[in-house]
């Protein structure tokens, strides 16, 4: 009996040991369960990319996992955004994502890049958030299985017309990865981040937005700096305040919306905006080997012309001949009679073309006042140094002979204009200067930008790289004059010039 009773005691322990390991594993397992996810959607990710077969006239574009840059913690805070507009006005937000996630030490939940014909438009929080939601291509993978010239059916007729890609496809982010923590968001819903981090309504703040431009984030409380066009000040102590693990803003788009005016914040910034360069190979070698038929880094005027749509289009007109009259004064000697040879409609191009609706997210108001401005000339006292033929082999010189001494001067013009060497507003241009080339000079040299393609979707993103390329060819003459109130423009201007020409980039 004795012994039996021994063997039951043994047995019971036996089983009271397995109930506290098994409840023990289980707690571990809980606890684990958030990395574990992450560990698993990498090695999905990578098993992806590995068994995926391309064919060999496609460069695809490589999506990252969301957490190949960083692996958060059970305890990490996030924010994050909702893009809109076009690919410059995204840039901007990120811009401003990367500092106010710096500024409260919460890690970036990055959205990809959309890319649409026509943009995504802004809307109030809840629109928009409708909207991006509803813009999907889930389900629909039948339509990139269609022939060429088989009929869409409706549910495809959008289907072409846009995607997202990564951020990653046009910077390199590692080194902003060092700053700031950031994960990539490949859903843009609330699901998502509950399936994904764990983060669920009562634990985000939903930080809606009612106009384009609703805040402005201040830095420095004591900072003196208007509001301008953003209607609310909200100072960065008010964000530290919020205690939830997310802060979901929409839109953060607007030049200088978050305030960098700290010694230590306007180095960050400075920082961000050197690092967002385009770093796509095909994108930086196909726009090296038209810097080269150029004349090389330095060797030419680069300029780039925003004049298809919204306000652009209002005032293509002023805005060209005022970079028209710029160039006549820094590269010709032309007295106002030599000028007037070649601007005859010099009156006619001072005026608003007002035969279009603008429906434009801008940046700022465009500044007017000087639309009936008259012809002057106004050069330089080393014009005469300025004069003379082209080296460049590609130039020939065409025309009435009176521009021979004005082909020194190499211009590249980077723009959304449709066949610019045959539109109107740019004639003048190309009859002053002979050695002015566009894009559509050089396309034997964009193949490569063809062959990118989005593999699933069967998306090709030639016709959204076509204005990126342009950008960096304008952004390495030694000279660039841009469109007012451009984002493109102020990109170039601001980012790649400097950095392409090895001058000092500035804020």
């Amino acid at each position: 009996m004795d012994s039996l009773l021994q063997k039951r005691s043994v047995l019971v322990l036996l089983l009271l040991v397995c109930c506290v390991l098994f409840y023990v594993l289980l707690g571990v397992e809980k606890k684990d369960t958030f990395i574990d996810k992450v560990e698993q959607d990498k090695k999905k990710a990578a098993h992806a990319s590995s068994v995926h077969i391309v064919k060999d006239n496609v460069l695809p574009v490589e999506f990252p996992s969301p957490f190949q840059l960083h692996t958060p913690t059970k305890d990490e805070k996030f924010i994050t955004y909702l893009p809109h507009s076009g690919f410059h006005n995204q840039r901007i937000e990120l811009e401003n994502a990367l500092l106010l996630a710096s500024y409260l030490n919460r890690t970036l939940l990055l959205p990809s890049v959309y890319l649409g014909n026509p943009a995504f438009p802004w809307l109030r929080f809840d629109k928009m958030y409708e909207r991006l939601l509803l813009q999907t291509k889930n389900g629909l993978s039948y339509c990139s299985e269609l022939r060429e010239g088989e009929p869409l059916s409706t549910e495809c007729l959008n289907y072409f017309r846009w995607t997202a890609v990564p951020w990653t496809f046009f910077y390199d982010l590692q080194a902003l990865n060092r700053k700031v923590r950031i994960v990539f968001r490949q859903d843009l819903s609330l699901e998502w981040l509950n399936g994904t981090l764990q983060i669920d309504a009562d634990d985000t703040y939903l930080f809606k937005d009612n106009s384009p431009f609703d805040f402005r984030v201040y830095d420095l409380p004591e900072s003196k700096t208007p509001l301008t066009r953003f209607v609310n000040r909200i100072d960065l102590s008010t964000l530290e305040s919020i205690k939830e693990k997310l802060i979901h803003f929409g839109s953060v788009f607007g030049t200088s919306r978050v305030l960098a005016q700290s010694k230590e914040h306007a180095e960050l910034l400075q920082f961000i905006r050197q690092e967002m360069i385009f770093k796509n190979p095909v994108l930086v070698d196909t726009a090296a080997k038209v810097v080269q038929q150029l004349g090389g880094v330095g060797q030419f005027v680069g300029i780039h012309l925003r004049v298809g749509d919204g306000m652009f289009k209002t005032r293509a007109s002023i805005a060209i001949d005022d970079i028209y009259h710029q160039l006549v004064d820094d590269y010709t000697d032309l007295s106002i009679d030599g000028v007037m040879h070649y601007d005859e409609e010099h009156d006619e191009d001072r005026k608003e073309n007002t035969e279009y609706e603008i429906k434009q997210l801008r940046e700022s108001n465009v500044v007017k006042g000087d639309d009936a401005k008259p012809i002057t000339v106004n050069h330089p006292s080393d014009i005469q140094s300025r004069l003379g033929r082209s080296q460049l082999p590609s130039c020939q010189v065409e025309g009435d002979g009176m521009n021979d001494r004005f082909a020194k001067t190499t211009i590249f013009i980077a723009t959304d204009c449709p066949n610019p060497r045959e539109h109107p507003l740019l004639r003048k241009i190309f009859r002053t200067f002979p050695c002015t080339f566009v894009l559509a000079d050089f396309k034997k040299d964009l193949m490569e930008l063809s062959k990118i393609e989005v593999v699933d979707e069967k998306v090709k993103l030639n016709p959204w790289l076509i204005p990126m390329v342009d950008a960096i060819i304008a952004s390495q003459g030694h000279t660039f004059f841009g469109t007012n109130s451009s984002t493109f423009s102020t990109y170039i201007e601001r980012q790649l010039h400097p950095v392409y020409t090895n001058q000092h980039a500035f804020i």
